[in-house]
């Protein structure tokens, strides 16, 4: 899967762990957005305090991306999912 706005590379479970933001806004709990995650192999093999650290930071990029257009709705609610997950996570 691959982010074309924003193109990178790292670690495998790096895109399980952007698909459970998205799930979490798309209605999951954080629980069943966690279960899929599961699913992807390269999710078992991700250090726990490195999804932690993911969910923060991830928290803190939606803030950003939030605060730099007020008017931008969808924006917001990442911000906000990104704040639940960090929050389930810490």
């Amino acid at each position: 899967m691959v982010d074309w706005a924003w193109a990178s590379s790292g670690a495998a479970w790096i895109d399980p762990a952007l698909w459970v933001i998205w799930l979490i806004a798309s209605g999951h709990a954080v629980e069943q957005a966690e279960a899929l995650a599961r699913q992807h192999p390269a999710w078992s093999h991700a250090p726990v305090h490195g999804i932690n650290a993911f969910a923060r930071a991830q928290q803190r990029l939606w803030e950003s991306i939030a605060r730099a257009d007020e008017s931008d709705e969808w924006t917001h609610t990442m911000h906000d999912t990104a704040a639940v997950w960090a929050a389930h996570r810490s």
